[in-house]
């Protein structure tokens, strides 16, 4: 009896000092979070206080999933996120400065994507996409080039990571806009639905997009690759499904990187070849400066590579002394320039 009578004494007492907390906003956030508050803003998170439990009502919990926590200094407010991407949630922490209405900076605390494939999200050329956003209204994104102030461009590759973060920015937006403008917001998904594409998603136009940290370097239409110098490679594929004989025909990717940029070469350690589906391989320059090594094919046996939806006219890199194709890219849309250094 006495035991029990024990038990529900401490269960009270704890449960008065939960709410009591609560009450308070003393619940505290955990260093990574403080840390990411201060470098966003320079306050110092302790001058924060927490006000979730009056922000985050039931009503915006359900439409805003993805808000975890609100902080509030003088007319700063600081948000903790988390959305969920591809393989699991990304913590966020993001800072809006409530008398201009927008955004003051974006950082990630946390995440559990595959490193290769997200390698960009944390560099500073994809962070500052983020800074200065109104919060009057949502982001959207868009595959290669912003064409409005709210346009976020995805990181090809990781589309579904960026669509993540692009929807745990919404959702902070859309708290703000409920609570401090007394707006009616559209509700935000904190998880990422996996449908075709982004918009309309990616799309083989006859292009071919060199890009480096972000930004646009050129690009080169199919018709100016096929009129650099051309060559015929014979191999055979090793897959699961047997071996295929190829006839290939296409330019050395060194033709093309030159006619964009002679610098190229120099500058860049790497290149990422990124096809429709998101696919990459990545292949060291001095494999791009050998000889015979890394090429753009366009034609197979004498006819036009297919794209994706079966229309002749696809690109797709080819190294050759790789006969189990697993650095071919089909599809091709990009080439993505690294140097070993990432660039933050």
């Amino acid at each position: 009896m006495i035991k029990h009578c024990l038990f529900v004494v401490v269960a009270l007492a704890c449960m008065a000092f939960w709410q009591t907390g609560c009450q308070k906003g003393s619940m505290a956030i955990s260093d990574a979070e403080a840390a990411a508050i201060t470098s966003i803003c320079g306050v110092d998170a302790s001058e924060f206080l927490d006000i979730s439990i009056d922000v985050i009502t039931k009503e915006l919990a359900g439409k805003f999933p993805a808000v975890t926590r609100v902080l509030k200094h003088e007319n700063l407010f600081a948000f903790i996120l988390k959305p969920v991407a591809y393989n699991g949630p990304i913590t966020l922490a993001l800072v809006i400065d409530g008398k201009q209405g927008e955004s003051v900076g974006l950082r990630i605390i946390d995440h559990v994507e595959t490193p290769h494939y997200v390698r960009d999200i944390e560099n500073a050329w994809f962070m500052d996409r983020f800074l200065g956003k109104t919060a009057y209204e949502y982001l959207t994104i868009t595959r290669l080039q912003a064409r409005t102030e709210s346009d976020i461009v995805a990181i090809t590759g990781a589309t579904v990571t960026t669509e993540a973060i692009v929807n745990g920015v919404n959702a902070a937006f859309g708290v703000f806009q409920e609570h401090t403008l007394g707006w009616e917001a559209d509700e935000v998904p904190y998880m990422v639905r996996f449908e075709p594409g982004l918009g309309d998603g990616p799309v083989e136009n006859g292009n071919l997009v060199i890009r480096a940290y972000g930004a646009i370097l050129g690009q080169v239409s199919l018709e100016e690759i096929r009129a650099m110098p051309s060559v015929k490679r014979t191999m055979s594929i090793h897959s699961s499904a047997g071996v295929t004989q190829h006839s290939f025909r296409g330019t050395l990717l060194l033709n093309i990187l030159e006619h964009i940029d002679q610098d190229i070469m120099t500058q860049y350690e790497s290149v990422e070849a990124i096809g429709v589906d998101d696919y990459i391989s990545s292949i060291k320059m001095e494999e791009v400066l050998s000889e015979n090594s890394v090429f753009v094919m366009y034609e197979d046996n004498e006819l036009p590579l297919m794209t994706r939806d079966g229309k002749p006219g696809a690109m797709r890199i080819v190294v050759i002394n790789d006969i189990f194709g697993q650095r071919f890219t089909n599809y091709l849309l990009e080439i993505a320039l690294e140097s070993e250094v990432s660039q933050g």
